[in-house]
């Protein structure tokens, strides 16, 4: 449904640019480029209909919401491509890799803009005027959040140290505003009414700090050392032993991580020590009260059993469980 609903926003017109967005979302190929992509799943998309369910709301009234976050999900994904530097994505070039780091731009910010637009389709789904309004600022909102959480994540490599508390209301604001953010949509079309949007932010924030602690672990302990990891960004687990570490520990650390450049000797070393600190128990008990915290913040009136089951059958999936 999330899927059909973002090809008829993005299919609909016949620019060129739109076609660099079809692209993106895996469902066309450029010019010398035929690398099959991996296919979207719509994570958030899901997350805003199945919110939309658990307060008692249709499915179908939802769609133009769940693709509106997703839109701003993937202009977000081609600026982080542009922005780093990364040339792949989803097994293939990145947008950014096959037209050139200006038009990328320009292919995020047309996106930006066909979320804002996604939204008016939910006058067609019979939704009124003022929650079609309220929908806008909501998105909106949780852009802004995003894009504030993504500076400071950006502001966050070029310090010497990072608390951990630091990190964690990055990854809230980088993360947790978009999935607050999709579940907060879904129960405003759902319910009409602004009543049960504190629980789902509440949800959706907690839930996002989860999901980025995950796949920084997930990262930095991966078969094979990934760019973010040779280029020394400052995930979760680094963070967390550069604040647990002793003097003589971060010394070790300091000898190999501040080198000017990594190499996969260098990135062993530095998982051993990390390792020997108990870092990645630490993070999964991060996870584990992340989400907790996230699924305890809907057991409220209004919110249905099954619906906020269906909320954790999905966020397990997210997490490989």
């Amino acid at each position: 449904m999330v899927d059909a609903e973002l090809k008829d926003i993005i299919n609909a017109r016949d620019v060129p640019l739109y076609g660099m967005m079809s692209y993106h979302m895996g469902w066309s190929d450029a010019p010398g480029h035929t690398d099959p992509a991996t296919p979207k799943r719509h994570n958030l998309g899901q997350l805003c209909l199945l919110a939309c369910s658990a307060v008692g709301g249709k499915l179908e009234t939802a769609v133009p919401g769940a693709a509106s976050v997703e839109l701003v999900h993937n202009f977000t994904e081609i600026h982080d491509d542009v922005q780093s530097g990364v040339p792949g994505r989803a097994n293939r070039d990145a947008l950014w890799w096959v037209w050139g780091p200006a038009q990328a731009i320009n292919a995020g910010d047309g996106m930006h803009a066909l979320a804002r637009l996604a939204l008016f389709r939910l006058l067609e789904q019979g939704v009124s005027p003022e929650v079609t309004f309220h929908a806008v600022r909501l998105m909106d909102e949780a852009s802004l959040a995003t894009c504030e959480g993504r500076f400071m994540d950006m502001e966050a490599q070029e310090r010497l140290e990072l608390s951990l508390d630091s990190y964690l209301k990055m990854a809230a604001l980088k993360n947790g505003s978009l999935l607050a953010g999709a579940l907060k949509l879904g129960a405003l079309i759902g319910s009409g009414s602004e009543s049960l949007l504190d629980p789902f932010q509440e949800c959706g924030t907690n839930l996002g700090v989860a999901l980025q602690v995950q796949a920084d672990v997930s990262e930095f302990w991966s078969a094979s050392p990934s760019p973010e990891v040779m280029n020394k960004k400052k995930l979760v687990p680094i963070v967390f032993a550069m604040e647990k570490a002793s003097a003589g520990e971060k010394r070790r650390l300091g000898e190999v991580y501040f080198k000017r450049v990594l190499d996969g000797n260098d990135v062993t070393k530095v998982q051993e020590i990390v390792e020997g600190l108990g870092v990645k128990e630490a993070c999964q008990d991060i996870v584990s009260q992340h989400v907790s915290n996230g699924m305890s913040a809907l057991d409220k009136p209004g919110i249905s059993s099954d619906g906020k089951a269906s909320i954790e059958m999905l966020v397990k999936q997210l997490l490989g469980g």
